[in-house]
């Protein structure tokens, strides 16, 4: 009974590796996986430590000698980089919302010309406050701005109460022992008391003033867009698999019989699955709203960009089939690209919390602008033309798939 097993195992086992690609495929998916997510994520786990800081530009307006202690400050802190300047220049306002903007940076500190004003002006009036403002992207989750809103505020409300300190204990040690001798008197070394209840620093989260937000982003506006991206190109292996068995099957010899160009015919057979992907995205999105609340922004914005990531999504069902002669192949293959190109492009995780490299990286796979193109609807509150230049790259993404799809294809 063990050598007919033994004898089973080693014909599948060679039947198996007959298939070089397809086996193949079974290590690189999830080495490709491992490696990419690994590099994706490791801002998540080693951020807070001198090796990977987070980066803080700092938009110092301030020139009293508060606010040039609250950067000394947070510089000497393990877990931020503070960047005052750009460009050799220091950090205008302008700069910080475009750093933002365009997601070069998660946050920018604004430090405002009166701070230091502010907080010296509490000695006399208890209602002062000095103000500091966080300029981050909606887009970015709680989790990662939260870290850096409580160290910013801690070390600002530590630099406003030691400053405070000398002239409070000063001014009650006058009135306390103002006919004591002076020999008599404790000196102020001797004498400690409580900082106020209240906070002398306020700290404000706001958006960049080009982005039309009233709310920032809650774990839905996050989750529904990066798992429907990352559903719609499993349509890859259905596409190609499909074209692979009608290859086989003489189905496309036969349809060259009919007076269409091969690209029309190509179409034809890819345009079920462009329904498909946009049913696909229309029921994710109506799940989030109806079952989680979650605003769906511009009706007309999101129909581009779902219409523009179908396209990139069926343009890659052709050009993996073109690759792929076996269905371990191009079931392989497509997992891979799908996987891989899904964390890299922000769907599993927020692409901001990524190393700086992975976030270049981002930008040559269609995922990301899909993420960005829904962020922006449904977060940044952008209609239409907002959204253009991420539904172009799509398009981009699906002319150049499909293009070299047909370049590439052949009919038996």
């Amino acid at each position: 009974m063990i050598r007919q097993i033994i004898s089973a195992t080693w014909k599948d086992l060679k039947i198996l590796f007959t298939d070089v690609g397809g086996v193949a495929a079974l290590f690189l998916m999830p080495l490709m996986f491992i490696v990419v997510m690994s590099a994706a994520t490791q801002g998540m786990y080693e951020t807070d430590t001198s090796d990977q800081p987070r980066l803080l530009p700092v938009v110092a307006l301030d020139r009293g000698p508060l606010g040039a202690e609250v950067i000394a400050q947070l510089d000497a802190l393990d877990g931020i980089e503070v960047e005052s300047q750009w460009d050799d220049d220091a950090l205008t306002r302008e700069q910080a919302e475009a750093l933002v903007s365009e997601g070069d940076r998660a946050a920018v500190l604004v430090i405002p010309a009166d701070f230091s004003a502010q907080i010296e002006a509490r000695l006399d009036n208890p209602e002062a406050a000095a103000s500091l403002e966080l300029i981050s992207d909606p887009a970015s989750s709680t989790q990662f701005i939260a870290p850096i809103e409580a160290m910013v505020y801690s070390v600002a409300e530590r630099v406003a109460e030691s400053a405070l300190a000398p002239e409070r204990i000063a001014a009650a040690l006058s009135s306390a022992f103002a006919g004591v001798p002076g020999a008599d008197q404790l000196s102020l070394a001797d004498i400690s008391f409580d900082a106020e209840a209240t906070s002398v620093v306020t700290l404000s989260r706001v958006a960049p003033a080009a982005m039309d937000v009233e709310a920032f982003p809650d774990s839905y506006q996050q989750n529904v867009p990066g798992y429907t991206v990352f559903g719609v190109f499993f349509i890859v292996s259905a596409i190609s698999s499909s074209i692979l068995r009608e290859k086989h099957d003489g189905t496309f010899r036969r349809l060259l019989a009919a007076p269409l160009p091969k690209p029309a015919l190509l179409a034809g057979k890819l345009l079920p699955y462009y329904l498909v992907n946009l049913i696909q995205v229309a029921v994710m999105f109506a799940v989030g709203a109806l079952f989680f609340g979650m605003e769906l922004g511009d009706p007309a914005a999101l129909v581009v960009i779902s219409m523009a990531l179908a396209a990139a999504a069926t343009g890659l069902g052709v050009l993996v089939a073109t690759f792929g002669k076996t269905e371990a192949q191009i079931d392989g293959l497509a997992t891979l690209l799908t996987l891989s190109m899904s964390a890299l492009g922000g769907c599993l995780i927020p692409s901001f919390v990524m190393p700086e490299f992975m976030q270049s990286l981002a930008r040559f796979v269609p995922h990301y602008w899909a993420m960005q193109g829904f962020q922006d609807v449904l977060v940044r509150g952008y209609g239409v033309a907002g959204i253009l230049p991420e539904a172009g790259a799509l398009i981009g993404f699906a002319a150049a798939f499909f293009l070299v799809g047909v370049w590439r294809f052949r009919f038996d």
